[in-house]
């Protein structure tokens, strides 16, 4: 295999495990890109929007509109893109008053802040993928005119008790808060889930 993958790294997008980039990396050519600085997307074949505190540059985020254009874009033509927590949070409509890409009918909010933390697991595929949930903002519920939008409540805390922090699926596109740990299943979302 030989995909071009691109992976947002800058201020706002920097928690990344060392292995899962690595995991990546043996997929194809990795690429990174600025969604804060880069006017638009590199071509690629998967988009990678890692976790970060997009919510403390949701202005400048905002205001770079060729790049969430550019983001959106690409998700609507059929795009692959894996986000996780902060990059989640930047495929929304919104992170409270400032507009991100609008990607997913739902809106991002830091009001009535607390902390969602725990660890996760979840199978996928055949695979048990094991992860972290760390994030202090909440998503407003999708509105009901989305049917392309599914949402998907698999997961289990450690204990394996089920956790009500949801997958989403939208076209190509698979997003949650959660952070995944693929050092030892590689990246496993290369497809779409048959659920």
């Amino acid at each position: 295999m030989n995909y071009k993958i691109a992976i947002a790294r800058d201020e706002a997008f920097n928690f990344t495990y060392r292995a899962n980039i690595e995991a990546l990396a043996e997929l194809g050519e990795v690429q990174f890109f600025s969604p804060l600085h880069d006017e638009t997307l590199p071509p690629c074949q998967l988009l990678y929007l890692p976790g970060g505190y997009p919510e403390l540059f949701a202005e400048q985020l905002s205001a770079n509109e060729s790049m969430r254009q550019s983001i959106r874009d690409y998700a609507e033509a059929g795009g692959r893109i894996y986000a996780e927590c902060g990059g989640f949070m930047y495929l929304c409509r919104n992170i409270d008053e400032h507009m991100m890409c609008g990607v997913l009918p739902l809106s991002a909010t830091m009001q009535g802040a607390h902390l969602h933390l725990g660890y996760r697991q979840m199978e996928w595929e055949g695979t048990t993928m094991r992860g972290h949930e760390f994030h202090y903002s909440d998503i407003v519920d999708t509105p009901a005119d989305t049917p392309e939008l599914r949402v998907l409540r698999l997961q289990q805390s450690a204990k394996g008790t089920s956790v009500p922090t949801a997958i989403y699926l939208y076209r190509n596109v698979i997003a949650g808060y959660t952070h995944w740990y693929w050092g030892e299943s590689g990246f496993p979302f290369w497809n779409r889930p048959s659920h």
